[in-house]
């Protein structure tokens, strides 16, 4: 039996009834707020707080770059940005020997940071000869965001002290912060087109995650007694988190306007959450020389939302 001419009829008919979107390139601009909290903790079965940082409200100015394009069913999706801004800080001490008192010291900050998504999808159209279009994407891909954090300023806190009548704590975090999170994503996501003008886009990934983080921060203590010191300590300590088997979530929406047939615009919005495990550390003192065992625990939120346009190319 001849098959060729079956096979002549189902090739146009599979075209038909595969998904296919031409190459798109997408600009974004809009406004991003992350949220970024770690600390210490003694080991042991207590885990008493020793050291947090806790970034809050750090705004910025989100910019990115995205290509996509669907050719029978298989998606692809590449996705850079950069972001520019500034916040503040809020440092705190607990379990300090010389003092009962938590010292708590805030810093303005200046911030920037990367971020790039790649993955490779498969097109499910969930309404095929239909009018309106429902169709669902599963993908496999991977993600960095990276975060570099300035600290400006020398700041002192002060107190009732422990053998002695005062204490006096200047804080001071030289160089940079920087904190990278890296590894590969599962996700999918809907799109859906109701009639002829807008398209309709809300997607979740999983993420398994590698971090990278260095900080530094510097202390000067001094306990007073009648107005005079009488004793001074100083410590240099530097943190390097170098760990995998974190995890993370992001979740997205927006909406595009179907401008002409090869433009676009409209509104987007994202959330993204990553988490460290409780990792095992040492905590340098390179002005002492000393090392300090601790635990370390970090989150990371971050807020986007903007506007989009595109055009086919």
């Amino acid at each position: 039996m001849n098959i060729r001419p079956l096979l002549l009829l189902a090739a146009p008919l599979a075209a038909i009834a595969s998904v296919n979107e031409p190459m798109r390139w997408e600009w974004q601009t809009g406004y991003r707020n992350d949220n970024l909290h770690w600390h210490l903790l003694n080991p042991g079965d207590g885990d008493e707080l020793t050291y947090t940082e806790h970034y809050r409200n750090l705004q910025f100015w989100e910019n990115a770059l995205a290509l996509r394009v669907i050719y029978r069913d298989i998606a692809v999706f590449a996705r850079g940005a950069g972001s520019f801004g500034n916040g503040s800080l809020k440092q705190s001490f607990a379990n300090l020997p010389y003092t009962f008192e938590e010292p708590q010291l805030c810093f303005s900050t200046s911030v920037w940071a990367m971020e790039g998504w790649g993955y490779f999808g498969y097109a499910v159209n969930l309404t095929a000869d239909r009018l309106y279009k429902v169709i669902l994407i599963p993908f496999l891909g991977c993600s960095v965001n990276y975060e570099h954090l300035d600290r400006h300023g020398s700041h002192t806190a002060t107190g009732p002290a422990v053998g002695a009548e005062t204490f006096s704590l200047t804080s001071t975090l030289p160089g940079a912060e920087k904190i990278t999170i890296y590894g590969p994503l599962l996700g999918g996501f809907f799109l859906i087109e109701p009639g002829g003008q807008f398209q309709l886009e809300a997607g979740y990934a999983y993420h398994w995650l590698h971090l990278r983080f260095k900080s530094k921060n510097h202390t000067q203590a001094t306990l007073f007694n009648a107005g005079s010191p009488v004793s001074q300590t100083e410590a240099l300590n530097t943190l390097t988190v170098k760990d995998g088997s974190n995890l993370g979530h992001s979740g997205w929406a927006r909406i595009d306007g179907l401008v002409t047939k090869e433009w676009r615009c409209g509104l987007f919005a994202q959330i993204q959450y990553f988490s460290s495990r409780v990792l095992s550390v040492t905590l340098q003192d390179k002005t002492n020389h000393t090392s300090t065992p601790q635990k370390y625990k970090a989150r990371w939120t971050a807020v986007s939302g903007g506007a989009t346009i595109s055009r086919t190319f």
